[in-house]
């Protein structure tokens, strides 16, 4: 049944990259299909993630412009005001900026299916992954991370 899932969603590269970090790819698909509709992914296989909160994310992203988010998966846990950066695995390892937290293996992330008609609160895509995907370059987060710190932004958000 996951593969017939699998061979009809061919054309969502998105959904297929992230289940494809998965040790078994058909239990993400199993799970997207089942009542709650997400999934969830290990960090530090195929990628880490950079979290922080969702106003945090908002001041980089305009900082870096929409070039520099094309084809670059975010995602977003709207109860908490989280949001995840994707990144090159390895990048928690060295990764210690103010007002955010790495998260690499041993953590797993709640997504919901990219392109898929439910979007849960707790695995909203921000910016999806897809056909040309790519992990957001740790420097120029960095940089960014670095050029809109702020009081507001960056008090009390270490240990999310």
């Amino acid at each position: 049944m996951p593969g017939e899932l699998a061979r009809r969603e061919s054309a969502n590269a998105g959904a297929h990259w992230i289940a494809s970090a998965h040790p078994t790819p058909d239990v993400v698909w199993e799970e997207w299909d089942s009542r709650l509709g997400v999934a969830l992914l290990p960090a530090g296989r195929e990628w880490d993630a950079v979290a922080m909160q969702y106003d945090r994310l908002l001041a980089v992203m305009a900082d870096m412009g929409p070039l520099a988010w094309e084809h670059r998966p975010v995602l977003a846990d709207l109860s908490s005001g989280r949001t995840y950066v994707l990144v090159p695995k390895g990048t928690a390892d060295t990764w210690e900026e103010p007002g955010t937290t790495s998260i690499s293996e041993g953590f797993w992330l709640v997504m919901s299916k990219p392109g898929g008609r439910r979007e849960s609160r707790v695995g909203h895509w921000v910016r999806p992954p897809g056909l040309l995907t790519r992990l957001t370059d740790p420097a120029d987060l960095r940089a960014s991370l670095r050029r809109t710190a702020s009081d507001d932004h960056s008090s009390g958000e270490e240990g999310l």
